[in-house]
């Protein structure tokens, strides 16, 4: 059987044309070489070396057969520093769920940005997913980890085995308004005076966690909003409040991608808000993940 030590010596002898020079470099016995040069060109049923007083020269075959060592040997310590950079997260690929709200927002990318610069061979995939199914993914290891709202208090205390996060920031929630519109002119004090005012609001099938949240925010105000269009994203609810269809209640990241229609605005009966993390398998041990998780819990610290 062949084995690396047999291609490093067979190397040293082509390289320094000497079995003599070659065993002193290597710190081996002269004869032990030479039995190690036979026993390979026995085991590849070819002569490699010319032997001569003045030392040896390599055949046809054997200047291939070093070609082709060099390679290998190339490639083997390409392999090592390879699995080196993937075992220390350097190397490697991330699978990222992002809520589609959320992928402007500036902390997402910068840490994304500080990330990228970090490990510049990990290949960040960003998969737009909304909050609901991305837990589903998580779990099922179809992604790595994600950026999302998946707690909603007071109300909802969700608790999922196996599932850590990463608080990155706090959302707070606005009034969005038309543009130019009566409302934006004169926002009502108190909440309570929208009642009869047509509400553009999002469908609880898709995250009935944050239709639970909204409406226990506008039971606490008073507010029983009068929903008269349903858009199924937050860019389909504010693009809804740009054509002048109603007013909607949204979180202060869709400032990041409000139509110049809407206007954001706060409210002080608007008391709440929910978190937005970074969710992960505890037990998934992607070295690029962990390095992910790790500059992420140095930012938020850092941040306090």
């Amino acid at each position: 059987m062949i084995e690396l030590r047999h291609l490093r010596y067979f190397l040293a002898v082509a390289d320094y044309g000497s079995v003599a020079e070659a065993a002193r470099r290597l710190h081996v016995a002269q004869p032990a070489l030479s039995r190690q040069m036979k026993d390979l060109e026995e085991e590849l049923g070819a002569v490699l070396f010319e032997r001569g007083a003045r030392g040896v020269t390599l055949t046809t075959a054997g200047s291939q057969f070093a070609i082709d060592c060099r390679a290998l040997l190339t490639d083997l310590r390409a392999a090592k520093e390879r699995v080196s950079r993937i075992s220390v997260g350097m190397e490697g690929a991330l699978r990222i769920g992002i809520a589609p709200n959320y992928s402007w927002h500036p902390k997402i990318l910068a840490s994304l940005r500080s990330f990228s610069a970090d490990a510049p061979k990990v290949a960040v995939m960003l998969e737009p997913t909304l909050s609901t199914r991305q837990i589903t993914r998580i779990v099922a290891s179809e992604l790595d980890g994600g950026f999302l709202t998946w707690k909603y208090l007071p109300q909802d205390k969700t608790e999922i085995d196996g599932i850590r996060e990463v608080r990155l920031f706090e959302c707070h929630l606005k009034l969005a308004l038309q543009r130019g519109s009566r409302l934006a002119k004169s926002v009502p004090k108190a909440l309570a005076e929208l009642q009869s005012e047509p509400c553009i609001w999002f469908p609880r099938e898709i995250a009935p966690a944050y239709d639970d949240f909204l409406t226990y925010q506008c039971r606490q105000a008073g507010l029983s909003p009068k929903k008269v269009q349903i858009g199924s994203d937050v860019l389909t609810i504010l693009g809804l409040v740009a054509a002048g269809m109603g007013y909607s209640i949204v979180s202060d990241v869709s400032a990041h991608t409000c139509p110049r229609d809407v206007v954001l605005v706060d409210h002080p009966e608007l008391t709440m808000s929910h978190p937005v993390s970074f969710v992960y398998r505890s037990e998934d041990s992607n070295p690029a993940l962990l390095r992910f998780v790790d500059l992420l819990q140095n930012a938020a610290a850092s941040s306090r």
